[in-house]
């Protein structure tokens, strides 16, 4: 398969986030699709890395009133960077993802449960949602499953806040109210004029380094956020990465997606007055506010959209979901291998994959994605969609709101069309094959120790972008800005 239905996708991406559309000559997309699956992931890649590339570039050109550098994303360097957290070694070692009993476990009805168990009191609750002790392993709690229904196992934990999902088809989950929901999206990145102010330039640049300067509040977790951040850092934002003392961490995925940021801990619970002052003062100076929380989340802390406004009336406002901020699914919490399960994705995967080795139909099984493509997809989508407010912030004025979900993506992705079963033949490149062709950087990591890493998938001519650290750990810095 060619980079067609990338360049196409990219295109209405641009278009619909109001930049230039002569700009997209500057862009250029190689290569074939090259990952294992019946959805063709490395164009999915090479559409939203592109983006956000691109963006980056229109702001290099905004700032120094250059021509446009050309910008190229190969499919292979996309793929990798679609799998940077199973690729990233920290002192040669890849970091633990995935707890003991995450999987796929079959239902007393015929259909399958997919927990998501990587946070504690996740795993906890579950557990003792189900009257299982605290050291039930995959077999128990398989045997757990497979004596109730899945839609029945699913709404119970959903409604006890806990993150369990049933296996649905394309046909199945369209039929959903949620499913009606994400038809009518219109796209996965939403880009809103939240009020209208003075165009707001950005500062002069003192090096090639597209988003120097640019100030970015990171308060996300996990991969598809981080991954935005990290991006954002790339093209040279000052990143400062806020996470709090009392909240679980994942040092595995943290250690690869929070390059190029600085670090420190804030806890913005009404307990904290002094943390939540220095936030407010952060926030004041900042150009992006990026995070994740759950639609209402943040606000029910006191930092509502009119509060956050109030504070900075020129705010870049992203934000990330797992379904979105309107429909039922709303409040409930998702990672992106839930949203793939849910929404027909596995389904359709391990439908292409039997009829790829010959399965037979009682023999199906529900297949994953070989990389978390709605995370990553998700983070380069929020980092153009945030370059995008910054342009027209400078251009036109106003604070603006980017607002992107797991679900959005899933819905964006069905839209590339699919794959032939023989693409499931592609080989998954190895970290030392990467390697070989120039594709890991070194840094120091965690605890001081030493990070390889996928480099970032875009090729830039004449624009200097990277990571050129990492943090130490999860508290690195005093929180404040670099000085401009």
């Amino acid at each position: 398969m060619s980079s067609a239905s990338a360049a196409r996708a990219l295109a209405q991406l641009w278009s619909k986030a109001g930049l230039p559309d002569d700009s997209l000559k500057a862009i250029a997309l190689t290569g074939q699709d090259c990952l294992p699956s019946s959805f063709l992931l490395s164009e999915v890649a090479q559409a939203t890395i592109g983006a956000s590339a691109l963006a980056a570039a229109q702001l290099l050109a905004l700032r120094t009133g250059a021509p446009l550098v050309q910008v190229t994303v190969d499919s292979k360097d996309a793929a990798a960077e679609f799998r940077s957290e199973q690729l990233a070694t920290l002192d040669g070692e890849v970091g633990k993802v995935w707890d003991a009993l995450v999987g796929q476990y079959r239902a007393k009805d015929g259909g399958w449960l997919r927990p998501h168990t990587n946070w504690k009191h996740h795993k906890l609750g579950l557990l003792k949602m189900l009257g299982l002790p605290e050291t039930t392993g995959k077999k128990e709690l398989a045997r757990a499953f497979a004596a109730r229904d899945a839609n029945e196992v699913a709404e119970q934990a959903m409604k006890q806040g806990l993150v369990v999902t049933a296996l649905r088809s394309f046909e199945q989950w369209d039929a959903t109210p949620q499913g009606k929901v994400a038809s009518k999206l219109g796209g996965p990145v939403k880009l809103e004029r939240l009020q209208p102010r003075p165009p707001k330039p950005l500062p002069p640049l003192n090096s090639r380094r597209p988003l120097e300067g640019v100030r970015v509040l990171d308060l996300t977790r996990v991969i598809a956020g981080p991954t935005a951040g990290r991006t954002l850092a790339a093209y040279g934002a000052d990143v400062l990465w806020v996470t709090a003392p009392h909240l679980p961490t994942l040092p595995g995925l943290d250690a690869d997606t929070s390059r190029g940021k600085r670090t420190s801990q804030l806890d913005l619970r009404p307990s904290c007055p002094a943390d939540r002052a220095t936030f407010t003062s952060l926030l004041k100076s900042a150009d992006v506010l990026l995070q994740a929380y759950r639609p209402g989340a943040l606000a029910s802390l006191g930092f509502s959209t009119p509060e956050l406004l109030e504070i900075n009336p020129d705010l870049v406002y992203a934000t990330l979901s797992a379904y979105g901020e309107e429909g039922e699914w709303s409040q409930r919490k998702g990672f992106d291998s839930l949203v793939q399960f849910a929404v027909g994705i596995n389904e359709a995967e391990g439908r292409a994959y039997g009829e790829f080795v010959g399965r037979a139909e009682e023999e199906f099984e529900p297949k994953a994605m070989p990389c978390q493509a709605l995370d990553h997809g998700s983070g380069y989508l929020l980092a153009f969609g945030i370059q995008a407010a910054l342009h027209r912030r400078a251009t036109e004025g106003g604070a603006f709101k980017v607002e992107n979900s797991l679900l959005g993506t899933a819905t964006w992705l069905r839209s590339f069309g699919r794959a032939p079963s023989s693409a499931f033949s592609h080989p998954l490149e190895t970290k030392e094959e990467l390697q070989a062709r120039g594709g890991i950087e070194e840094l120091v990591g965690f605890s001081g120790g030493r990070l390889e890493s996928v480099r970032h998938a875009a090729r830039f001519e004449g624009a200097e972008v990277g990571w050129r650290s990492a943090p130490r750990g999860y508290n690195d810095v005093a929180p404040a800005w670099l000085e401009l």
